[in-house]
């Protein structure tokens, strides 16, 4: 299925889900490449998106993105959308971008936490009637924050390259190695052995 396909598919979903009944909380849905950006970009025209752009903002403190959501939960075009069951997307594009570690980091994890993003930050503020996209321009999750890709539900699994640990990245070298080092040793242990009985003969 391609980038395009599998977008509007999944927005559609969103949409009829929540016009038949309310969720209650609001998963973040992962698009992994560059493609979706594209593909999301080219929806900004059609339907109302609240773009947070972490390239640009990657350097922000973790009180930033908390006012932009508060923000975009306020703003009276996105209450009226929701009042005539339009949903409102937030989409949060690059999170490859955003420093591990980092108060932005730290900031996110409730809004991208489903058990949590129905309730932020001690005022209410409620993500369940946005439909809350997140995309990276790679399809490597290994260069996106453990942390955040943990909480948010990746649609193109097929497609995105998943996180390799130590064991996944390096157990062939590992094998070939230790086969190689019990080979050596083998010999060492009989070898002389081997020499001694045919000094005796």
């Amino acid at each position: 299925m391609d980038s395009k396909t599998l977008l509007t598919k999944k927005l559609d979903n969103e949409n009829k889900v929540r016009q038949r009944n309310t969720k209650g909380f609001s998963w973040v849905l992962f698009f992994a490449g560059e493609e979706f950006n594209q593909e999301l970009a080219k929806n900004e025209s059609q339907r109302k998106i609240e773009t947070i752009d972490f390239e640009k903002e990657s350097n922000q403190a973790g009180v930033w993105i908390e006012n932009e959501i508060k923000r975009i939960c306020k703003d009276g075009e996105n209450t009226r959308l929701i009042t005539e069951k339009k949903y409102p997307i937030i989409w949060f594009k690059n999170l490859e971008k955003i420093p591990s570690g980092s108060e932005l980091e730290k900031a996110l994890l409730p809004i991208f936490d489903h058990q949590q993003n129905n309730d932020l930050f001690g005022e209410e503020i409620s993500l369940e009637n946005y439909i809350l996209i997140a995309t990276s321009s790679t399809r490597d999750m290994g260069k996106l924050s453990l942390p955040l890709t943990s909480r948010l539900e990746c649609i193109n699994v097929e497609t995105a390259q998943t996180r390799q640990f130590f064991l996944d990245k390096y157990f062939s070298f590992l094998l070939a190695g230790t086969v190689f080092s019990i080979g050596i040793l083998l010999v060492y242990l009989f070898w002389p052995n081997k020499a001694k009985e045919v000094v005796e003969e």
